[in-house]
């Protein structure tokens, strides 16, 4: 069984290359969080979450995968960018919560995270956007094999 500790290392190791100042960078964060969210618009948009051009269209697990995970990528990457040294096993939620409703959840956490910049909104949204994904049918045995 995989868990999200392994999946966040992996990410810190590809981020560990790139040098740091000692000095949280805000204005990168910011800059990540906004990308962040146009993975998040386009995981709702190829899961059918909402869409109003293309209704007819199927579902494609492969695209929908990889868009994913490079929202799980510019997340874990903004975690790396506060310095949060560890995340915890994600939680599960109830299953009733309309998966709009989980997008609008994640998209106020984003703005909350921007203002705040605490490891707790961090964990939060790296929670929920994490749930987004697995009841999209996505697993994190998938994620990670997508990283190896």
């Amino acid at each position: 069984m995989y868990d999200l500790a392994k999946l966040y290392q992996l990410v810190l190791n590809r981020e560990i290359a790139i040098a740091k100042n000692q000095v949280l960078d805000t204005k990168r964060i910011k800059a990540k969080l906004l990308a962040f969210t146009s993975d998040v618009a386009q995981v709702g948009e190829l899961a059918h979450i909402f869409t109003f051009w293309e209704k007819e269209t199927q579902i494609v697990h492969e695209d929908l995968l990889e868009t994913y995970v490079e929202g799980i990528s510019m997340l874990m990457s903004i975690g790396y960018e506060m310095r949060i040294d560890a995340v915890k096993t994600t939680q599960e939620i109830p299953e009733n919560i309309p998966l709009d409703d989980l997008i609008f959840t994640i998209y106020q956490q984003v703005v909350i995270l921007k203002n705040t910049f605490d490891p707790i909104v961090y964990q939060d949204l790296l929670d929920d956007y994490f749930h987004l994904g697995f009841r999209l049918g996505i697993s994190l045995e998938e994620i990670i094999d997508s990283y190896e």
